[in-house]
């Protein structure tokens, strides 16, 4: 079936090229974009779900650099937390890439959601911090649009996959486990529903060690069994014995 052209020219839009299209102050977009990489970094400590934060001139944002022609992106998010945050995560997943400008600069950012074990939450150097996800400061809209996204999409992987133990040490009791899930829903949840659900998943095996936790008798301790998940990034790397620990740059 054929469109006769007046069909064809209203459905012909001419694209504006980013050297002649000005910002909203009237300002030229530089005709190339500048690329860096920008890292949500989650952890859980004490029952709440950490973001590491930097605080620039402009005030608190993502880490934050650019790449090299001598890496891959993932290897740029990578070393942006080991510089930044002395930290070596667990699980590193890329999750969009956004366009933006503002004051004539035009920049596309490729954003990654990462994750870290909870003793990895100590003091970060530099000028970087760790806020809790509920109660973070005011940052630069792009960047919460990401933070927001990052933990929609942690949150909706804990339905469908096993990235929660990346949350946690090799062996752990179920109230760790349950506190982990609490932390990143940010709500209560059932015990013995939750219990009943993890169990039938099939994704955990029972070790024969035990942890007393509080006053109550010694809980038993469960490790993620390795052999259920088929895709290897959602296995934790202590799984293979190759777990990152933390460093110091």
């Amino acid at each position: 079936m054929s469109l006769s052209r007046a069909a064809c020219e209203k459905r012909t839009v001419r694209l504006s090229t980013a050297d002649r299209d000005p910002d909203r102050s009237g300002q030229l977009v530089n005709p190339a974009p500048r690329i860096d990489v920008r890292v949500v970094l989650f952890t859980v400590s004490s029952g709440r779900l950490l973001i590491a934060l930097e605080e620039d001139t402009s005030g608190w944002g993502l880490p934050r650099g650019g790449p090299t022609l001598a890496e891959s992106l993932d290897a740029t998010g990578t070393r942006i937390l080991t510089r930044h945050m002395g930290i070596a995560e667990r699980y590193l997943e890329q999750l969009y890439s956004v366009s933006h400008r503002s004051e004539g600069d035009w920049t596309v950012t490729v954003t990654y959601l990462a994750l870290a074990l909870a003793r990895a939450a100590g003091p970060p150097p530099n000028t970087a911090a760790w806020f809790d996800a509920g109660n973070l400061p005011e940052m630069h809209s792009v960047d919460r649009k990401i933070v927001d996204y990052a933990l929609l999409r942690l949150r909706a992987k804990l339905g469908y996959t096993t990235i929660a133990f990346h949350l946690l040490p090799p062996n752990f009791s179920l109230s760790e486990l349950q506190m982990v899930y609490e932390a990143v829903l940010g709500r209560e949840l059932d015990k013995r529903n939750f219990r009943r659900r993890i169990h039938a998943a099939g994704v955990l095996e029972g070790t024969d060690d035990t942890r007393r936790e509080g006053s109550h008798r010694p809980a038993r301790l469960y490790r993620f069994r390795a052999g259920h998940d088929a895709e290897t990034y959602l296995t934790p790397g202590w799984a293979f014995g190759t777990e990152q620990e933390v460093t110091n740059p």
